[in-house]
């Protein structure tokens, strides 16, 4: 610190003792960014109910805050098949509605979440839907069975 004098400010160590006997250290705390991204993974992944690897996040600058940018994998139902009941998750969040409404209400967990457990207050959050099938079999032109 600098005094108006331009010479270093005296020392206030009273104030550095209290803050020390308050439990308080001088210091920074950083969290790297591989574990911002894998904490906004995981908050992705249980607000959508998939798996983890469902999910990748990227973390840009938004004027200061953190911009998200995070791809889901869905398993889409069947189109021609039953739809099916609405019901409630193990953990009471609806399970029904449009992807699109689903995915306003992960966006705002995502947001609550994130400052919540990094106090880091999200900008933009883009999320990207993506869906996915399971493995089936086809026949080719020869006798042999691939897995596409």
């Amino acid at each position: 610190m600098i005094s108006e004098a331009g010479g270093p400010a005296p020392e206030n160590n009273a104030g550095n003792e209290a803050g020390h006997r308050a439990g308080h250290r001088a210091g920074h705390t950083r969290i790297a960014r591989t574990a911002l991204r894998k904490t906004v993974e995981t908050i992705t992944a249980r607000a959508f109910q998939v798996g983890g690897s469902n999910v990748t996040a990227e973390l840009d600058d938004d004027s200061g805050r953190l911009g998200v940018r995070v791809s889901v994998q869905l398993a889409l139902p069947p189109l021609l098949g039953p739809r099916p009941d609405a019901g409630t998750a193990l953990d009471g969040k609806a399970t029904h509605g449009t992807v699109f409404e689903k995915a306003q209400a992960a966006r705002t967990e995502l947001v609550a979440r994130s400052l919540e457990l990094t106090g880091m207050e999200l900008g933009r959050v883009d999320i990207r839907l993506t869906g996915s099938k399971q493995a089936q079999l086809k026949e080719s032109h020869s006798t042999e069975r691939r897995v596409q």
